[in-house]
């Protein structure tokens, strides 16, 4: 079973008949994915339901348009059409809709009412922008970035004086939003939070994850990673992680549809020796070079991607191989750079014996 599966066997349960679960947290960290401007009130006065936010969505939709998104975009359109008529979410009150997209950062989140006494603070994790994934790699050497901030302010603006209980979370870049908002929030906020999610998310800088930001949150943060994950051992963390099971290996188990289902959770499992080994050299690799030597690496690589017309995630994947070569050959590139690739290639090297995934 996947999250397609779960709706076809708990649809007709209301939240009041099932309460809510991990794996209603990953529908909703999805459906953050799809563009849903103009579709949702951006404040908390006006609100529409699901089923119009669906039925809107697909009488405006652009097929064409949709098939050239990244697949956690394409999953959530689907998703967001099989939900349509779902008795479970097709009432549930949505609004509160940001999205920031720019040339420095990517930043989107909605709010979803479960109950009169519940919300659902879904960010979205990253879409097709090159300032998005260009932000997800700048987290290695500042923080906050401002899709931090963004979220913090979302916070703090919306939910400041709401008298309802909250759960935040997201997916992928989204998981990481959720977790440093939930740190960095105002007090009034931060007592009405029940639960972080952080669904395959990034962990955090050293700096962070030891500050008693983060200590006083962290029992209420639960990390899903798949058995095979990369995303989610990406930075720092802690060893308290829920590992459950994907059919998928390498990139492919980022792919939150791939997670496997029993009845209303996620199937438990342990960590691949894939993603122990890759988890253990990226510490190494971070370790090894400071903030500057990583912002230098940073530009550098968006440099040489700008060059050669790299402007999505799916050309990155199918370029990989040569992006690397143009770096190990470059005579204009920093050699403290160039260091840092072949390094940073030995741990991919390590993990390719693993699992042969580039």
């Amino acid at each position: 079973m996947n999250v397609f599966d779960y709706l076809d066997y708990y649809g007709e349960y209301t939240f009041s008949d099932k309460p809510f679960n991990e794996v209603d947290n990953l529908i909703f960290s999805i459906l953050s994915y799809v563009d849903l401007n103009s579709l949702i009130p951006t404040n908390n006065k006006n609100k529409v339901t699901l089923n119009e936010v669906s039925t809107n969505y697909f009488l405006k939709q652009n097929k064409k348009e949709d098939r050239l998104n990244i697949l956690a975009v394409r999953q959530g359109i689907k998703l967001l059409k099989k939900i349509q008529n779902v008795k479970r979410f097709r009432d549930i009150l949505v609004y509160n809709y940001c999205y920031i997209g720019d040339a420095n950062s990517q930043f989107s989140a909605v709010t979803f009412e479960i109950d009169k006494n519940l919300v659902y603070i879904s960010f979205e994790g990253t879409d097709q922008l090159v300032s998005g994934w260009k932000e997800d790699c700048k987290m290695a050497y500042v923080f906050p970035v401002d899709a931090h901030k963004y979220a913090i302010k979302y916070l703090n603006k919306h939910f400041t004086f709401l008298g309802k209980n909250i759960i935040v979370g997201g997916h992928s870049k989204g998981g990481n939003l959720a977790l440093v908002s939930a740190m960095y929030c105002n007090s009034f906020v931060k007592k009405k939070i029940l639960t972080i999610y952080s669904n395959d998310g990034q962990g955090l800088r050293k700096a962070q994850i030891e500050s008693s930001k983060y200590e006083k949150i962290k029992e209420r943060l639960i990390h899903i990673i798949p058995n095979n994950s990369i995303v989610g051992l990406l930075l720092r963390h802690d060893d308290n992680n829920t590992v459950i099971l994907s059919d998928r290996k390498g990139f492919m188990a980022h792919d939150a549809i791939t997670w496997q289902v029993d009845n209303d959770h996620f199937v438990r499992e342990k960590l691949s020796r894939f993603s122990q080994v890759l988890d253990a050299g990226v510490i190494r690799w971070l370790d090894k070079y400071d903030d500057e030597k990583r912002e230098r690496f940073i530009n550098s690589i968006f440099k040489i991607l700008e060059e050669n017309n790299i402007e999505s995630l799916i050309q990155l994947k199918k370029e990989l191989k040569l992006i690397f070569k143009i770096i190990k050959s470059s005579k204009d590139i920093d050699p403290i750079v160039k260091e840092m690739v072949v390094d940073l290639f030995q741990v991919l090297n390590e993990t390719n014996k693993e699992y042969a995934w580039f």
